[in-house]
């Protein structure tokens, strides 16, 4: 027999939820806390930063129940965890990994040409960039080469690699930052 057949859909949890009922929002927290972590790790790459924000989520869904409107739980717990990664994003205390603005996983028509306008962007900004910048950076994330073997390649120290990337990414971030909403949807999607 199947134990998925006992389970209560999405519909019931959210009455149930509204309702009190503990065990309903245990179960909503073990279907996605953990997608919905994943989702806000993608971008912004610190563990602590978004169990925290999943944290949140969860308190103010529990603390507000009654006063939520939600129509598809798995819609509005993803715009919730997008809404609170893009505000603590605001608040200059993330930094965002541009590299993950290099990984768009699924390649329908529409993506593949938001991917090229993301790879243009980013080629554009690195040509601002000075030339030893822009090979550092372009060995780093598109070549996937770790900072010891570029120094190596480079014959310069681990720290002025690691330098050399942060002023790229220093450039990138702020022309990529509008890419934000599309790749925490990609990401929970994919998840």
């Amino acid at each position: 027999m199947n134990n998925h057949t006992h389970l209560p859909s999405d519909e019931d949890l959210i009455r149930q939820l509204v309702d009190g009922d503990i065990a309903a929002f245990d179960l909503i927290y073990k279907k996605y806390s953990t997608a919905l972590f994943q989702a806000a790790n993608h971008l912004l790459r610190n563990k602590e930063v978004c169990e925290d924000l999943v944290h949140d989520l969860f308190v103010d869904l529990w603390m507000r129940r009654e006063h939520h409107h939600i129509k598809t739980l798995k819609y509005y717990l993803y715009a919730a965890i997008r809404n609170r990664v893009l505000l603590y994003i605001r608040s200059a205390k993330a930094t965002v990994d541009v590299s993950a603005f290099e990984i768009i996983e699924n390649h329908t028509a529409e993506n593949t040409l938001i991917e090229k306008e993301i790879r243009d962007i980013v080629n554009r900004e690195l040509h601002h960039l000075s030339e030893k910048c822009r090979e550092i950076y372009t060995l780093s994330r598109m070549e996937q080469r770790s900072h010891k073997e570029i120094a190596d390649l480079k014959g310069i120290s681990i720290k002025t690699v690691e330098n050399h990337i942060t002023i790229a990414l220093k450039r990138l971030r702020p022309s990529l930052k509008h890419f934000l909403s599309f790749l925490i949807l990609m990401a929970s999607m994919a998840g």
